[in-house]
């Protein structure tokens, strides 16, 4: 531009406002692709944080949970099994004797 016409805005309509504001279309379309990827990209990381807040929630509710349970001072292990008593001991003294089996079966090789 010559330095006369610095700081000078070009007539509306003349040819030189639409020479120098001319953006080729190829440029437009890419603009325009990279815009919704971008886009695209911000709603996942919008979706993603969003699920991590509500994990983050649940965990925050779980640890407040734990803390104000009763806090056992036992030093012992509480089991619990899905079986009675009875089931259990059943299949305790079934899995005994299998062993049993087992090792008088592998006596006898020794001998």
């Amino acid at each position: 531009m010559p330095p006369e016409k610095k700081g000078q805005f070009p007539e509306p309509g003349s040819r030189q406002l639409e020479h120098e504001f001319d953006i080729p279309s190829s440029i437009v379309l890419r603009g325009s692709v990279s815009l919704r990827q971008l886009r695209d990209r911000v709603q996942a990381v919008v979706k993603e944080l969003d699920r991590l807040r509500d994990r983050n929630r649940k965990l925050a509710k779980q640890i407040s949970d734990l803390e104000s349970a009763p806090s056992q001072t036992s030093k012992t292990a509480n089991l619990t099994f899905e079986e009675d008593r009875e089931q259990l001991l059943k299949k305790v003294n079934s899995f005994i004797k299998t062993i049993d089996n087992y090792l008088s079966i592998n006596e006898e090789r020794t001998d």
